[in-house]
């Protein structure tokens, strides 16, 4: 009896070993599995972390012989690797194919180029293309080549000025705003055609530009025709834009009239002068202050004092080159940019008008140019091929309140100049003069 329950013991002994085992074993498998879990959820927290850093835009396409040349800013804070370009014919709606770009690779804060350069695809101009630039994290950014057709955009003609006397020139102007989700490239107008007209003579010359190569979304690119009309007064010349390969049936209208124009409330009553188009602008000089520095760009602060200026350049070499006095009347018109269902926006002009003068300082407390005009009109003189430094920011004519442009905003901006050609101080005597030019655009978040 001994002996059994000897046996018994070390048998108990066994399954005890073998259940401790057991346990031991399953909590050890079900920490790993724990543990498995663990790790899986922290990397796909940084995959999704990594998603969200990584950001990049599309700085520019163009499509030099045919081939897609695409370049990159890396914006985020991760290098970044391209790892397909989607592209899709969208005038074929069968052809779409996927391509492995060979230069695919850049660090933060870099700029890569040349993408799709390797690719074998050669862009028709008179087709429709879809492109899709993905990263290896899945994230992607969607561009539209010749594709203004896609949908709907904004579309706004204007006549700058619309009404000037018989034989004298205007602007018609074309406003494209691009309201889609994607870029557009080769966005370009066709000639506007004309619908009606009871005025003896409608001309209209070249289009500038001829177009534009990137048109992101959001922004917006003026194209504008010089029109010479001829007729009696009240005649008309009207014309409809759309864009090349553009929406279907989508257009906008403009009317130039004939009537008698005075363009300044003092001394300019005379007829515009025949050669309009003599002053042109350095775009690059175009600087703002609202403040005591001067700033270049196309963002700035609304409900907020504001100076602008730029530099202007007289080419009338007529009767051995005349001087041009620029009238205090001539002003920047800033035109808010309507979007489509956004209700609360107009089409209003905003100004600011321009009062004057040569050299400025960045310095905003400066309130003497409101009356630097001796004879209270023409303040500043324009030499024949000379430069001069023009100032925009009061309210008005001899006005020392500075104006603003509202916030939340986007505007387009016309300079419009008055004055006189007059070899005499201060144009008297001369012959008046007008001329509107498309300026810029300006974004006031």
């Amino acid at each position: 009896m001994r002996t059994r329950r000897g046996i018994a013991s070390v048998v108990g002994m066994v399954f005890a070993i073998i259940a401790l085992t057991t346990t031991i074993a399953y909590i050890s498998y079900s920490m790993g599995i724990l543990n498995n879990f663990n790790q899986s959820v922290l990397v796909k927290n940084q995959q999704l972390t990594d998603v969200d850093k990584e950001k990049f835009q599309i700085s520019s396409v163009t499509v030099p012989n045919g081939k897609l040349d695409v370049t990159v800013a890396n914006t985020g804070s991760l290098p970044i690797q391209f790892t397909k370009m989607w592209i899709q014919n969208t005038t074929t709606t069968d052809w779409v194919n996927s391509y492995v770009p060979t230069n695919n690779f850049v660090a933060p804060g870099g700029v890569l180029t040349n993408i799709g350069q390797n690719i074998p695809v050669f862009v028709n101009q008179s087709n429709s293309y879809n492109v899709k630039l993905v990263t290896s994290r899945g994230n992607f950014q969607q561009f539209f080549v010749n594709s203004p057709n896609t949908a709907p955009l904004n579309l706004q003609l204007m006549a700058m000025p619309p009404t000037v006397p018989s034989g004298f020139k205007s602007q018609l102007v074309l406003i494209v705003t691009n309201n889609s989700t994607g870029t557009l490239i080769n966005v370009s107008p066709q000639t506007p055609s004309l619908v009606s007209s009871n005025a003896t003579s409608c001309n209209l010359g070249t289009v500038s530009p001829a177009k534009i190569g990137t048109l992101s979304p959001g922004g917006s690119v003026v194209f504008s025709w010089p029109i010479t009309i001829t007729g009696a007064t009240n005649t008309n010349c009207a014309y409809q834009a759309q864009l090349k390969n553009g929406y279907p049936g989508q257009s906008v209208q403009a009317t130039v009239a004939v009537a008698a124009v005075s363009v300044s409330q003092n001394s300019i009553n005379s007829a515009i002068a025949s050669a309009a188009g003599l002053v042109t602008l350095e775009y690059e000089s175009f600087r703002w202050t609202q403040g005591n520095n001067w700033q270049s760009g196309w963002t700035l602060n609304g409900n907020t004092n504001t100076g602008f200026y730029l530099n202007m350049t007289n080419n009338n070499s007529t009767g051995g080159g005349t001087t041009l006095w620029l009238s205090q009347h001539s002003e920047i018109f800033f035109f808010v940019v309507e979007y489509p269902g956004n209700a609360q926006k107009n089409n209003q002009p905003f100004s600011i008008v321009g009062t004057i003068k040569p050299g400025p300082s960045p310095s905003l407390s400066d309130t003497s140019y409101g009356s630097s005009c001796s004879n209270g009109d023409y303040c500043l003189s324009l030499p024949y091929n000379k430069t001069t430094t023009v100032f925009f920011a009061a309210t008005g004519p001899n006005n020392s309140n500075f104006n603003q442009l509202a916030s939340g905003s986007d505007y387009i901006g016309f300079v419009v100049i008055t004055g006189s050609f007059s070899n005499n101080k201060y144009g008297v005597g001369g012959t008046g003069y007008a001329q509107t030019i498309p300026f810029i655009g300006i974004t006031t978040p």
